[in-house]
């Protein structure tokens, strides 16, 4: 059984940080995959995508 935190998913979808990718992010709940993805777009990313593992959400874009 997966573990997520709430602390872990808000952060992913308010502050993602930008900086490398693929990106994984531990803990966080797959509903937080939408706005991440909204994020991303509105940053200016493209090829936006955010896969679900076992660990948790890994996250791919480019500029």
């Amino acid at each position: 059984m997966t573990t997520y935190s709430f602390k872990a998913t808000w952060k992913a979808a308010t502050a993602l940080p930008t900086d490398h990718f693929p990106l994984l992010l531990p803990g966080v709940h797959k509903l937080a995959a939408f706005f991440i993805l909204r994020r991303l777009k509105k940053l200016g990313y493209s090829n936006c995508r955010v896969d679900s593992s076992s660990k948790g959400l890994v996250v791919y874009a480019q500029r």
